[in-house]
């Protein structure tokens, strides 16, 4: 029997309040809250447990404050298969939570309160051993000091690293992330990821098609670029070209994780299974297309259920 792949996740890890709505918040405006809940979320984390679910040995590494958003996140986490091993508690600290705002159609929108622990892990408190027998590295840059230092480690070790900018460079600038350190860390990633917004700022174009094309080339380490484009699917781009894989046809529920999702099921279909680029893109787009038919920020699919989709009568041309 083959060895489980290990995965290595640093970034968000936070706790989600859920408010269900029949509409987004407008300026002046006034709606009821349907329902409201607690659950766990925080991109890598998403990732992470995404992972679990498809077989993979993921362990997460970031900050969580000492506090109830804290307990229950580590909690949540071990309940979800994923390793809490390198996770760090931050004394009297808050922990990252997020208010997500929900309404039919799968629309939502995002409140986040960063507390004073994600973005505060540091290199010093990274276990020399944190990339043993790990596969692949994943980072959404939270915190970038520590995602750069072991992005370096993973360099020196020839582990590949995916970088996903989540945000846009002027959101993550006000977090105290600053472009430099962004550009350092596409520059050691092996594959780099982002939305239509994130290329579009850092090239100051208004095609995305053309900015993931300018962005491949001003980083020539770099073996492959993603582009996700929520209903109008994904580009890759790498030496041989661009690749366009359009978006599985569904009614949304629920967007929320869905680009996490994605990320998830690309890493395990190209790093993990060796998949080639359109298999691997057609793969993480079925797994972020069931996450959009389910609700809450994580996914509840197995693997046989992302193979099932894939295969069911109902998604062949």
């Amino acid at each position: 029997m083959s060895k489980r792949k290990r995965v290595l996740s640093l970034g968000t890890v936070a706790m989600d309040i859920i408010i269900e709505s029949q509409e987004l918040p407008r300026e002046d405006g006034f709606g009821f809250i349907e329902s409201e809940r607690l659950v766990p979320g925080g991109s890598a984390a998403n990732v992470s447990v995404a992972l679990a679910r498809y077989g993979i040995e993921a362990y997460q590494a970031g900050k969580i404050g000492e506090d109830n958003y804290g307990y229950e996140f580590r909690k949540t986490l071990i309940e979800d298969g994923v390793s809490d091993k390198f996770l760090v508690t931050k004394p009297n600290g808050t922990t990252l939570h997020n208010y997500i705002i929900t309404a039919p159609g799968g629309k939502h929108c995002i409140f986040a309160n960063l507390g004073d622990s994600v973005i505060d892990l540091q290199p010093e408190e990274i276990p020399e051993n944190i990339l043993d027998g790990i596969d692949v590295f994943y980072t959404d840059l939270f915190s970038s000091r520590a995602a750069i230092f072991i992005a370096k480690l993973a360099k020196e070790k020839n582990i590949p690293v995916l970088y996903n900018m989540q945000c846009v460079p002027s959101f993550m600038e006000t977090c105290g992330v600053a472009i430099e350190e962004i550009e350092e860390m596409i520059s050691l990633s092996t594959i780099f990821s982002s939305g239509r917004e994130g290329y579009l700022e850092m090239t100051g174009e208004k095609d995305y098609g053309k900015s993931i094309e300018m962005i491949f080339k001003r980083f020539p380490s770099l073996q492959g670029a993603i582009c996700t484009a929520g209903s109008e699917g994904a580009l890759w781009i790498d030496k041989e070209g661009l690749l366009n894989v359009e978006a599985f046809p569904i009614e949304a529920v629920d967007t929320t994780g869905a680009g996490d999702c994605f990320l998830a099921g690309f890493i395990y279909s190209y790093f993990c299974e060796r998949m080639n680029k359109k298999d691997a893109l057609e793969f993480a787009s079925a797994s972020a297309a069931i996450k959009c038919l389910q609700k809450g920020p994580r996914t509840k699919a197995t693997l046989d259920d992302v193979k099932r989709f894939i295969n069911s009568e109902k998604y062949q041309n």
